[in-house]
């Protein structure tokens, strides 16, 4: 599918009927009805299957033509109010044209299913037993022009950095003024972080509420450790010890990240490749002794997009650390097994939110 133009609610509705018929499994059957009045309520689409042991049931499928996060509790609670009112058991299904990350998590944690016209499909029955489950789209074909739509780049970073870090309430200025993040970018971010229902906000007013984890998450669909900074490859023939007893010694700016940091959290996964934080690469691997590799290397230095790196940091067994924000961030979308550890690193900061949040 997707054109320039968004669909209509009755293209969504025909687009669900198709997708459904074609990730039926061999044998299973498939009627759609559109439009069906049902106790006096309108379902926009009912999908009638059965297996072929002649099991039957039935889908009640809401149609939007947009959802936002922020919308899906609202439209879950609709659809399965409605589902009741079509047959008893009815599976309640939400449609739309395209349905982010978000959405969809949030909707399987409320058990509805939900189906958009990318592919992005998940639907659970559980008697006759089924379950489909497909991948569509990651991001929106159809973007609205004046929406923030990526918290790519060095002006959102920091905001999404200064937004995590503090403990609401804040005001938008209040927070600019204490972590010197411009006022308008930090409002474009808090309005997507909304639309994410990631942040509650008083309208014009301040933040009353941050699900951190949640923005951590969604910041990790727009940032790379790697690729988002400048890295070179290096070997320290001595090993990762040698490397710390030095930098314990150094006098320049850098800050540990990935495996390497993490350990100093959870001492059960050895860093095999120490990652480091520094504003000048070929001065700190000057200063630490380093070689230049690319086989074989045992240490990469990060050149950040931003200054914000250094923000916050904390010292972990003599080393100094990213701030767990950047580090969970900087896990989450490394290699091997660092997204692992990026999720060990968020139930650490669960149950230390007070050693790394503060009040702006």
């Amino acid at each position: 599918m997707p054109n320039d133009r968004l669909p209509s609610e009755r293209l969504i509705a025909r687009r669900v009927e198709q997708l459904l018929a074609e990730r039926l499994p061999s044998g299973w059957s498939l009627r759609a009805e559109y439009a069906v009045l049902a106790r006096d309520v309108r379902i926009d689409v009912v999908a009638n299957i059965a297996s072929p042991s002649g099991g039957r049931a039935a889908l009640a499928v809401e149609v939007k033509r947009t959802i936002e996060p922020r919308d899906v509790g609202r439209v879950a609670d609709q659809i399965a109010l409605l589902a009741s009112h079509v047959v008893r058991g009815a599976v309640p299904v939400v449609a739309a044209s395209y349905l982010s990350p978000r959405s969809r998590q949030l909707l399987e944690r409320l058990e509805v299913g939900y189906i958009d016209t990318t592919g992005n499909v998940r639907i659970e029955v559980p008697e006759p037993g089924l379950f489909i489950s497909t991948s569509g789209a990651e991001r929106d074909p159809w973007p609205q022009n004046d929406e923030l739509q990526s918290l790519r780049g060095r002006g959102a970073a920091r905001a999404v950095r200064a937004i995590i870090d503090s403990a609401p309430p804040f005001g938008v200025r209040e927070l600019a003024v204490a972590t010197g993040t411009s006022a308008a970018t930090i409002s474009r971010v808090l309005e997507l972080m909304e639309r994410d229902d990631v942040v509650v906000r008083e309208r014009r007013g301040p933040v009353l509420k941050v699900d951190w984890q949640a923005a951590i998450r969604r910041w990790s669909q727009d940032y790379d450790q790697t690729n988002s900074n400048a890295a070179t490859t290096y070997l320290e023939p001595r090993g990762i010890s040698a490397l710390e007893k030095a930098l314990a010694k150094s006098e320049f700016r850098y800050a540990a990240t990935g495996a390497f940091a993490a350990q100093h959290f959870d001492p059960i996964a050895p860093a095999r490749v120490a990652a480091l934080y520094v504003d000048d690469a070929y001065r700190a691997a000057d200063v630490l002794a380093l070689h230049e590799a690319e086989a074989g290397a045992n240490v990469v230095l990060l050149e950040p997009f931003d200054p914000v790196v250094f923000d916050r940091c904390v010292t972990r067994d003599g080393l100094r650390c990213a701030a767990p924000s950047q580090l969970a961030v900087d896990l989450l979308t490394g290699p091997g097994r660092e997204p692992p550890q990026g999720e060990e690193l968020l139930r650490w900061m669960r149950s230390n939110e007070d050693a790394w949040r503060s009040r702006p």
